[in-house]
């Protein structure tokens, strides 16, 4: 699973569709649950192909069962983020995937000097 999750993420930082529907059951579910969004199938696709502007990413997690991945991507730009997903397959394809962004960044002022990091 490792390599089919690496080929989906190279599938979606590429924003092309036809790539990566071919990762998915027709009638797959995919969760957004930091904004609350749930897409089907079509409003994914949609919704990650006409993201504007450019990114990249590179996936530095897969579980070795495939259940889930982290990946940080970036856009020219600047802007970071870290992506952890997780997936439930059916016959080798997602028919579910439930997906967390959350920015890569510095520890707010207020907390600085609380981790043991």
């Amino acid at each position: 699973m490792e390599t089919t999750i690496l080929s989906l993420w190279q599938a979606v930082a590429a924003q092309d569709e036809h790539k990566l529907a071919r990762f998915f059951t027709v009638d797959a579910q995919i969760f957004w649950p930091n904004t609350g969004e749930h897409f089907d199938l079509p409003g994914y696709l949609r919704a990650n192909c006409d993201y504007p502007g450019r990114w990249s990413g590179q996936v530095e997690k897969v579980a070795g069962d495939g259940s889930y991945s982290v990946a940080r991507v970036w856009s020219p730009e600047g802007a970071a983020a870290r992506a952890v997903t997780f997936y439930y397959w059916r016959n080798g394809k997602i028919e579910r995937m439930v997906e967390y962004w959350g920015d890569v960044g510095p520890a707010p002022d207020w907390r600085r000097g609380l981790s043991l990091a």
